[in-house]
C-alpha cells in the first residue's frame, strides 16, 4: 500500500458525528465527499458563503468556535476551509485535493 491508503482513517469515523438523520446535513456531505476512499487526500474545502453559513448553524456552539478561529473543519484530521464567491451556487463546495503521490514525486 501507499502512504496515502496508509493513513486514511475509514470514512465513518470522519463523518459520524455529522450525521441526522431526516434532515439535510452540509457537514456530514461535505465531508463525505472529501474523504471519498476513490479520491485523492482533501487538501482544502471551498465553500460559497451561504453554504458557510449553513454549517455554521449545524456545528454546537464550541465546533462553531473552532471553526471560526481556525478556518479548518472536521475531526480527528481538520481540512481548510475557504469562503470562495466565485463557486458556482450548486453544489455550492468544492473539494481542492492533494496531487497524486507519483505525480507528485
Amino acid at each position: 500500500m501507499d502512504e496515502a491508503t496508509t493513513n486514511r482513517a475509514p470514512l465513518p469515523d470522519r463523518v459520524a458525528q455529522h450525521r441526522h438523520w431526516g434532515r439535510p446535513d452540509p457537514v456530514g456531505d461535505i465531508l463525505a465527499t472529501a474523504w471519498s476512499s476513490t479520491a485523492a487526500e482533501p487538501r482544502e474545502i471551498r465553500v460559497r458563503p451561504e453554504v458557510h453559513q449553513c454549517i455554521l448553524a449545524e456545528l454546537d456552539p464550541v465546533e462553531r468556535a473552532l471553526v471560526e478561529e481556525r478556518g479548518m473543519l472536521g475531526s480527528p484530521i481538520a481540512i481548510p476551509l475557504v469562503v470562495d464567491t466565485e463557486l458556482p451556487a450548486f453544489p455550492g463546495f468544492e473539494i481542492v485535493r492533494a496531487r497524486p503521490h507519483a505525480a507528485a514525486a
